[in-house]
């Protein structure tokens, strides 16, 4: 099991929030998602041996919350 943080550009609500977490929620690998609306961050658990840290950025950029740092 893997852990990455990722911040991203234009998560400003909760709206934002379950966007995210609905969407990342539908990827095959990803155990948890926790969000800190705070810090723009998007924390995710995931299977390492079905994921990569490029893979979860991708998919969030897809969705309109791309990966600044």
């Amino acid at each position: 099991m893997n852990t990455d943080r990722f911040i991203v550009a234009n998560m400003k609500c909760n709206g934002c929030a379950n966007i995210i977490k609905t969407e990342l929620s539908r990827v095959d690998g990803i155990s948890e998602i926790y969000i800190d609306l705070t810090k723009s961050e998007v924390i995710v658990n995931y299977a390492s041996e079905k994921l990569t840290t490029n893979d979860i950025a991708k998919t969030l950029g897809n969705i309109g919350y791309p990966v600044v740092s």
